[in-house]
C-alpha cells in the first residue's frame, strides 16, 4: 500500500538530524518505490539488495513542526517483503550507530552491512557487501544516492556500483547547491562538477548550452547527469520523470531522478511518483 504521508514517531533518545519539511516528499517516494521493488522482484531474483550511500540515522526531526519521521534506511527496512541484504554507508559515526540501533529494533533478523566513511572512498567495501550475481543466483540492487551537495558524490562511485545490476534514485541538489554556487563551480579551479558528472569537458559543453540554448546551470547539470548515466547503458531520462522538490516558498530545493536499465523499473517509478503530486515536475528550459 502506498504511503500518502509519513508516520510521526516518538523520540527514542538517539541522535536526530534535522530536515526541512520538503524532505518528506523524498522519503515518501523512496518508501513507495522500495515497497514495489521489493515485492515485485521477490520471485524474479534470488537476492534483492538495498544500498543507501548517505544513510544517516534512520530518523529525523522536521524543522518547524518538530515532528519525528522515519528516513530512508528505516523505510526501506519496513517494506512488506524485506530486502535480502541492506548496505548502509555514512561518514558520521554517531548517525550510523543510531541507525544500527534503530535497524536492529525494526528488523532484527535483517542482513545488514554498515560501512563507516565517505561512500566515495568506501566503494570497494560497499561492493563487497553485495552478493555476487552468478549462474543460478541472480542479484538485483536498488541504490539511493542522497548527497547534501554536489561535492558529496562522485560519478566514479556510481560507475563502480553500476557494474552490478542496480537501479538508482538520485537526489541532485540543483537548488540548494548548484544554483547558489554556480560562479564557484564554473571557476576553472573547481573540480566539483567534473567529479559529479564524471566529465572533464563539461565547461565547454556548459558554455555552448548557455549561449545557444540559454539553459540555466541547474538544468544543464540534470541534462548532463542523465547523459552520463546513459553512457552506462541506463535508459534515457525524460523531463517528466524528474520530480522537483520545493519548499513552502515554492523554491526548488532539489530534483529527484530515477535510473534503470529496465522499463519495469521506470513503471514502478511512475507509480511511486503518484505519491508526490503536490510537487512539480521538471521541464527543461
Amino acid at each position: 500500500m502506498a504511503l500518502d504521508r509519513l508516520p510521526h514517531l516518538d523520540d527514542d533518545g538517539l541522535y536526530l538530524p534535522e530536515v526541512g519539511d520538503w524532505a518528506e516528499t523524498k522519503y515518501r517516494l523512496l518508501a513507495n518505490y522500495a515497497q514495489m521493488f521489493a515485492n515485485a522482484m521477490k520471485k524474479r531474483w534470488d537476492a534483492r539488495v538495498y544500498v543507501d550511500l548517505c544513510a544517516n540515522a534512520g530518523r529525523a526531526r522536521v524543522k518547524g513542526s518538530g515532528a519525528i519521521i522515519p528516513t530512508s534506511a528505516i523505510l526501506a527496512m519496513a517494506v512488506d517483503s524485506p530486502f535480502d541484504q541492506y548496505v548502509f554507508c555514512d561518514k558520521n559515526e554517531v548517525a550510523l550507530d543510531a541507525l544500527r540501533n534503530r535497524a536492529e529494533r525494526t528488523r532484527p533478523e535483517a542482513q545488514v552491512a554498515y560501512v563507516l566513511g565517505d561512500c566515495n572512498s568506501r566503494t570497494g567495501e560497499i561492493l563487497a557487501s553485495i552478493p555476487h550475481h552468478r549462474p543460478g543466483f541472480k542479484v538485483l540492487s536498488f541504490c539511493l544516492v542522497d548527497p547534501f551537495s554536489l561535492a558529496a558524490i562522485r560519478f566514479s562511485t556510481i560507475r563502480a556500483l553500476a557494474t552490478r545490476f542496480m537501479d538508482f534514485m538520485v537526489l541532485i541538489p540543483t537548488g540548494m547547491d548548484a544554483r547558489r554556487n554556480e560562479d564557484l563551480y564554473a571557476d576553472g579551479s573547481s573540480r566539483v562538477v567534473e567529479d559529479f558528472l564524471g566529465d572533464p569537458e563539461w565547461r565547454s559543453k556548459w558554455l555552448n548550452a548557455s549561449r545557444t540554448r540559454r539553459v540555466r546551470f541547474e538544468h544543464f547539470l540534470l541534462e548532463q547527469y542523465a547523459e552520463s548515466m546513459a553512457r552506462l547503458s541506463y535508459l534515457p531520462l525524460s523531463a517528466d520523470e524528474i520530480v522537483r522538490v520545493k519548499n513552502s516558498k515554492n523554491q526548488v530545493i532539489y530534483d529527484l531522478a530515477f535510473f534503470s536499465r529496465n522499463e519495469l523499473g521506470r513503471k514502478f517509478w511512475r507509480e511511486a511518483r503518484k505519491s508526490s503530486d503536490d510537487q512539480g515536475h521538471f521541464r527543461f528550459a
